[in-house]
């Protein structure tokens, strides 16, 4: 390995992820059912954090086989992911003006970086897969 390369979580850390979604998930089954007597906000909040964490944590993991086209890959989806969150943020403020009929600054940080996310994930699996 050389010292260009990113220093990434050990691939055991991907059933963290996924244990991370799975209790957000219940979470989430528990503040819709009404099982217990929190505000929903909080709840909310709760899931929203876990599942940023967990999809950090499943970003950051090693593939089970990690060699020099999966960390180029990477990269690049890291990189398409910086600049779709950068469009996104510079162009919402337009949209809004289209939908709300006013100039507005809506955008939150979890909805950007839940969107970066997906995106990343979405990218990074369709250039493994196709290419």
């Amino acid at each position: 390995m050389k010292n260009t390369d990113l220093k990434l979580l050990p691939h055991k850390f991907k059933i963290v992820g996924y244990v991370l979604l799975a209790i957000s998930l219940v979470l989430f089954i528990i503040s819709s059912i009404d099982l217990i007597a929190v505000e929903n906000e909080i709840i909310k909040n709760g899931f929203f954090d876990l599942v940023l964490i967990a999809f950090l944590v499943l970003a950051l993991s090693k593939e089970k086989v990690e060699d020099e086209r999966s960390m180029k890959l990477r990269l690049l989806a890291f990189a398409a992911t910086f600049l779709y969150g950068v469009i996104f943020a510079l162009i919402s403020p337009f949209g809004s003006i289209l939908f709300n009929g006013s100039f507005e600054i809506d955008l939150q940080a979890n909805q950007l970086l839940f969107t970066m996310f997906l995106w990343y994930f979405g990218v990074f699996y369709f250039m493994k897969r196709f290419n």
